[in-house]
């Protein structure tokens, strides 16, 4: 039996808190465990989850004396965790009610699947604005799950994001005890879904999509402001900053050697189920430009134009599938 954890972090999002742990607690499938931690919020937030849902026997609520930002307020959550797969879910966003039953068909049709991401649907402001998949589209939900297959070179090459925003992603929790707590990064921020989707993909992670909104991202006034961060030229190195010092780290506790890696390149892209175009041009530029991209298949064919060969007949073969 599989066991959930929603991971739930917060800070000053009062307004729309309740109804995030309210989208948790309806689910067709019910979580195991709803984390909710309040990273010592200013607008009363903290009294309100205490007086709303102390007394709920399925939601834990955990309040930080000091903020410390989204990444150690849901490693706070996740230390705190018994589940077997570790769902996300800002406080200000929504889940489908289906959502953790479809996503728990998913994990358990593919074995293999370690790292499950999904379309968000936007909505202003009102989750009255959020458009759900219908239920047709949930009886066939099998025809838009998706195998995305390993992302450790696209990652480590292209700094891919492989994945959704961060409530739109679930992870197993062996995957996850490897990436948090994230101690590397010192006293740098970094966003949740940033760790944990370079940290998995780095890892070897196997990951899956589904092309249904499963999960509503709220637009508003207060998650809108977040783009000032960008702005700011001293935020935004020391966010590049810890970045790179998270990559360095996970690439030494893969134990990967980042050049020898990147020769299976093209052995990666066949991991992909349907790859576009795009993507195809991305591992071709990663397989030209290292030294050596594939063992040779023989003295007469060079390597590059053998993993070309590989990429193309992949390429070629999935495209008549999905025709």
């Amino acid at each position: 039996m599989i066991k959930t954890t929603c991971l739930i972090n917060s800070f000053n999002y009062k307004n729309y808190v309740g109804e995030a742990i309210e989208s948790a607690l309806s689910q067709t499938h019910p979580f195991d465990e709803i984390i909710v931690v309040d990273d010592a919020s200013s607008d009363g937030s903290g009294d309100f989850l205490q007086s709303e849902y102390e007394q709920n026997p399925n939601v834990k609520i955990i309040v930080h004396e000091k903020n410390k930002g989204q990444l150690e307020a849901v490693t706070t959550g996740f230390l705190q965790s018994t589940g077997d797969i570790i769902f996300f879910l800002d406080a200000d966003d929504i889940y489908h009610p289906q959502y953790l039953e479809t996503a728990l068909k998913i994990y358990s049709d593919n074995y293999n699947c370690d790292f499950l991401f999904c379309k968000m649907g936007c909505f202003q402001f009102s989750q009255e604005n959020y458009t759900p998949p219908s239920q047709l589209q949930f009886s066939h939900y099998k025809d838009y799950v998706q195998n995305r297959g390993y992302s450790a070179i696209l990652t480590l090459e292209e700094y891919a994001f492989v994945g959704s925003p961060n409530s739109g992603n679930s992870i197993r929790r062996e995957y996850l005890r490897e990436i948090l707590p994230c101690t590397c990064i010192g006293g740098y921020r970094m966003w949740t879904d940033n760790c944990v989707l370079f940290g998995s993909s780095i890892l070897g992670a196997r990951k899956f999509f589904i092309d249904l909104p499963l999960v509503g991202y709220r637009r508003h006034s207060e998650n809108e402001s977040n783009n000032s961060f960008y702005l700011d030229r001293f935020k935004y190195y020391q966010s590049q900053f810890a970045t790179i010092r998270f990559f360095t780290f996970m690439i030494e506790k893969a134990n990967l050697d980042s050049l020898q890696i990147s020769r299976l390149a093209p052995y990666e892209f066949k991991t992909i189920d349907n790859p576009t175009w795009e993507l195809f041009f991305t591992y071709l530029k990663i397989m030209l430009r290292n030294p050596s991209s594939v063992p040779l298949v023989s003295p007469w064919i060079p390597s590059k134009f053998y993993g070309f060969a590989i990429m193309l007949k992949h390429m070629l073969k999935t495209s008549k599938r999905s025709i």
